[in-house]
């Protein structure tokens, strides 16, 4: 049998009309100029157009943001979940859903757990290297993070600044006294602060400390260090180029965006083995991990003596980012949102991507 050219005419017309449909069916009752902010993501296109997809990034730690979810639902969205903030959702069998004790809704009884995040969205997105222990068999998963989307303009801006500094440490002040609170704790201070006497009075390594100040340090590092307040992302992501490597004891952090922003400024890392997320970037192109202090001089040695063979910034590029990732994203949600409930058509973009 043979299709003649009127026929195929017709049912590439059919095709065309059905798709045309389905599309005017799915933008139906969808409002683009609905704006929700965090924990509220939204998520686009490649062509920078606002989807009706959007991230829930962490838990709803104040009143009306039920009330937000449901008027977006009505309005045509659907939600995602993303392990963005700490360790959200927590593990499956713990009462403490936040980990961190200096976070409000460390306690159980926070009205952040009166809802069942898995019941609100479509799928989850995480960063964890079990992801089973946090996220239920039954729910979709994908292994994702917000940091995976990370800014790839304006790299080489401060390439000819001088390297000042053998590393680069960020971690935030709590407060002006320096006293223990939720920066330190995800930022991992404790153990931080036992590295940086190794790395000043064994290695006698310069390092720059962001966001920390009026804190005691170790002894030995006061002449090797210098330490600013918190900076303005313009003058902050300056410091990259002033180091030669990244220094990041994080533990409790699900989306490492310090980490990512020094491998694309082509830093090499030493990353703490048990970070919650942030532990996919790093391989023998990009840097080393340690997992406590009984290792952490082995392995500051090997990154000390292998920096010509890493590759950071070429490594991170090739494997994350909105062409690898947000197509990852494209296919996760095409894959557990039917098409005709989505307000564009998939096999028309290339990539989706938070708003980050």
């Amino acid at each position: 049998m043979y299709i003649t050219a009127t026929t195929s005419i017709i049912i590439v017309g059919i095709f065309v009309l059905y798709m045309y449909i389905n599309f005017k069916r799915n933008s139906e009752g969808f409002d683009e100029s609905l704006d929700m902010k965090r924990p509220f993501l939204h998520i686009y296109d490649n062509n920078g157009k606002k989807t009706n997809v959007v991230f829930i990034t962490h838990p709803f730690s104040r009143e009306g943001l039920f009330e937000e979810y449901s008027n977006a639902i009505k309005k045509g969205y659907y939600f995602l979940g993303i392990s963005s903030y700490i360790d959200f959702p927590g593990l499956l069998d713990s009462k403490n859903k936040i980990s961190n004790p200096h976070d409000v809704m460390h306690n159980p009884n926070h009205m952040a757990w009166k809802y069942d995040y898995f019941s609100l969205v479509k799928g989850w997105c995480h960063c964890f290297r079990e992801p089973d222990r946090y996220i239920p068999n039954n729910m979709p998963k994908l292994l994702l993070s917000e940091s995976d989307f990370v800014n790839t303009q304006n790299l080489d801006l401060h390439k000819n600044m001088k390297k000042e500094y053998d590393f680069i440490y960020i971690c935030l002040k709590d407060n002006d006294k320096c006293e223990n609170g939720w920066q330190s704790h995800n930022r991992n201070w404790d153990l931080a602060q036992k590295c940086l006497e190794v790395m000043c009075n064994k290695f006698h390594l310069r390092g720059l400390l962001i966001g920390r100040i009026n804190c005691k340090m170790p002894d030995g590092c006061h002449n090797l260090m210098e330490t600013t307040d918190f900076l303005d992302y313009t003058d902050f992501i300056k410091q990259y180029d002033r180091a030669r490597f990244i220094f990041c004891p994080n533990e409790m952090d699900a989306s490492p965006r310090v980490l990512a922003e020094g491998l694309l400024r082509n830093l090499p890392a030493l990353v703490n083995y048990n970070i919650l997320g942030g532990w996919k970037y790093i391989s023998e192109e990009t840097g080393e991990f340690f997992s406590n202090m009984a290792d952490f001089e082995k392995q500051l040695s090997i990154l000390l003596g292998n920096f010509g063979n890493y590759k950071p910034r070429e490594s991170f590029m090739k494997n994350f980012g909105k062409e690898y990732q947000g197509k990852e994203l494209l296919e996760f949600v095409k894959n557990i949102i039917p098409k005709n409930k989505l307000n564009f058509i998939p096999e028309d973009i290339k990539y989706l991507y938070p708003g980050v």
